[in-house]
């Protein structure tokens, strides 16, 4: 069995950054998602530096701030993303400004990190709800030769998504921990999984930009837990990034 771990939001806020950097030095998590639009970017690079096996890929970003590209069928009137919880009217989307929105993402991360990512991921759920913002995003990967969370493309062994690591009010730590070791995880039933999470520590910034803020420090008390190590080590699990499910060399 193989176990892709990806945090989620890198470069999002320092907190974030500061998070996903101990819950990979400490912790099981392999790979994370760089969102290449927000404020901390070159604080998470910088970072990362030191921490050459962490995996990072690309956080498609349409749902958060203000966009790169001349995208009017995204944005409301005061330029920023709609958000999925504000319900917009997918119809209007353009499908080809989400595609040039998320090549100019692309563009960007290869000119910021050097190299292009190890695969493809999207804030919010963008890729997986926004059927647009789907076609858009696995258009990307198979053009660029990258993998993409939940989907097949060429190249690369799909990996099963898990989404359900998170912690929701009222929820004991017990409850969470359940959700990543308990006897129903599909990490212990495919051969090659995806857990999805979310660490941090808390910082001002991240009350601004996200409403998912408790959770983060509680997933990493967990992630750098020694009983989801003992976990990790019981049942033979090869932690492993996207590197790892290429089916052929890649040329970078």
């Amino acid at each position: 069995m193989k176990l892709i771990v990806n945090a989620d939001d890198y470069g999002m806020t320092k907190g974030v950054n500061l998070g996903i950097i101990e819950a990979h030095k400490n912790g099981i998590v392999t790979s994370t998602t760089l969102m290449i639009t927000m404020p901390e970017v070159e604080h998470g690079l910088l970072l990362a530096k030191d921490y050459p096996n962490l995996g990072i890929g690309l956080h498609l970003n349409c749902t958060l701030n203000k966009p790169l590209t001349d995208c009017k069928s995204l944005i409301k009137e005061n330029g920023d993303f709609y958000k999925p919880r504000e319900n917009p009217n997918q119809d209007l989307f353009d499908e080809e400004e989400i595609y040039q929105e998320f090549l100019a993402q692309y563009e960007l991360f290869v000119k910021v990190v050097g190299r292009k990512p190890t695969h493809l991921d999207s804030h919010l759920y963008a890729h997986q709800v926004y059927p647009k913002a789907k076609a858009a995003a696995i258009r990307l990967a198979n053009e660029k030769g990258v993998a993409i969370r939940e989907f097949q493309v060429d190249g690369y062994r799909k990996a099963v998504f898990y989404g359900d690591f998170k912690y929701k009010d009222g929820d004991t730590m017990g409850q969470l921990m359940e959700k990543l070791v308990g006897e129903d995880t599909p990490i212990l039933h495919s051969d090659v999984v995806e857990l999805m999470c979310h660490p941090a520590y808390i910082d001002n910034s991240l009350f601004t930009l996200s409403t998912y803020t408790i959770g983060r420090i509680k997933e990493l008390d967990i992630l750098t837990s020694e009983d989801v190590k003992n976990f990790i080590k019981k049942n033979n699990i090869e932690l492993i990034n996207f590197n790892g499910t290429r089916l052929t060399y890649v040329q970078d």
